[in-house]
């Protein structure tokens, strides 16, 4: 087959670039061919390990060109951007012309901008017709299925299959920078955060709840990272206006590679989540996966052993922080993956290419995945 991921791509890795990268190495590892049209940051980026784009109409020209070549869509969209609804509208829309309806990779939980909608949101009306043009989707897990069918999908058209696999837990340990290095040497606890300088990051949240916790415990430190390039400065903007002694506890990155994303999180005390619309989030898995306690806005996805805080409710997510900090021996006793990290790549990789739809149908846990 030929297949065209349409999605994120790193650099920058992420949550969805990871997925995608993982899933062209399985699908070229099978023998066929995969090119990926990537439609992240660094798009406009000659590369040789992806396609470019350059713009709206050289999006359009290349899906009409990849279509003509005979290949099969797939594409990654959720329910928090206008602008990844337009371009999975547009893939959807060549793919139907082509004669290959995509087939769909659904990101996120049920807590997201656009989605779910109620009956006769105006909203709801795009999205079916999204769906509607679509082959088959896959999401997380089976209650955001049950939330697709209700926009009128065929049940056997919509698949739940967790995006987190095992593979994401495959990490060389590497040196970290003197300055990470010195900063981890000089605060304890320190606190990772992956975040973006987006409103459902809740910084200026997650800012009050660290000035609440380090006035009991002084040295605490603050990682925040995965800022994508384009947000770096506005993060830097916003954390400049803070008294020195505040700054002092954050160290401020931006987006990280996969090994030394894995070894810094290892070497922190805990990992703080603040979205709520992610579903339960890959950084989540695998703080959960390598031990490093996590404390999580509540959205009803997070998995056994994390700490959850009300959503955007900075006094309870210092509460929690405290708790995680003064019981830390039990804490991290209790921090695992409960069920393990199955090999959900190979699963999406036989949804995609049909040689085992029963496999691909089988019921998934609820590891859902949107960073």
């Amino acid at each position: 087959m030929r297949i065209l991921q349409i999605g994120n791509y790193p650099p920058p890795a992420c949550g969805w670039a990871m997925q995608t990268k993982l899933l062209v190495e399985e699908l070229r590892r099978r023998g066929h061919v995969c090119q990926v049209l990537n439609i992240n940051e660094s798009r406009k980026k000659k590369s040789s390990e992806y396609v470019d784009v350059q713009n709206g109409f050289d999006y359009v020209y290349k899906l009409v060109r990849f279509a003509g070549k005979g290949y099969q869509f797939q594409v990654h969209v959720n329910g928090q951007s206008k602008t990844g609804y337009v371009l999975a509208l547009l893939a959807a829309l060549v793919g139907r012309s082509s004669g290959r309806a995509v087939a769909l990779s659904w990101q996120g939980g049920l807590e997201q901008k656009y989605f779910p909608r109620s009956q006769g949101h105006f909203l709801r009306e795009f999205y079916r017709l999204l769906f509607r043009l679509c082959g088959k989707i896959a999401c997380n897990d089976l209650r955001i299925k049950q939330a697709i069918e209700g926009y009128g999908m065929e049940p056997d058209r919509v698949a739940a299959i967790p995006a987190f696999s095992k593979q994401n837990l495959d990490f060389r340990r590497v040196p970290l920078d003197p300055e990470i290095a010195a900063f981890l040497g000089s605060h304890r606890p320190v606190f990772f955060c992956y975040v973006s300088f987006r409103p459902e990051y809740r910084l200026a949240m997650l800012r009050v709840a660290m000035k609440k916790f380090r006035q009991r415990y002084e040295q605490a430190g603050y990682i925040w990272l995965g800022f994508p390039s384009k947000e770096l400065p506005a993060a830097r903007q916003f954390v400049a206006s803070w008294p020195p002694s505040e700054r002092a506890s954050l160290l401020l990155l931006g987006n990280l590679s996969h090994d030394t994303f894995m070894t810094l999180l290892e070497t922190c005390s805990a990992c703080i989540r603040t979205p709520a619309c992610d579903g339960v989030a890959a950084s989540v898995l695998e703080s959960l996966s390598l031990g490093v306690p996590v404390v999580a806005s509540e959205n009803r996805y997070r998995p056994p052993g994390v700490t959850t805080y009300r959503e955007n409710d900075a006094d309870d997510l210092c509460k929690k922080l405290a708790f995680v900090t003064g019981h830390y021996a039990q804490v991290k006793e209790q921090t695992q993956l409960a069920c393990g990290a199955e090999d959900n790549i190979t699963r999406t990789a036989d949804w995609l290419l049909e040689e085992s739809p029963q496999r691909a149908k089988e019921p998934a846990r609820d590891f859902a995945s949107a960073d």
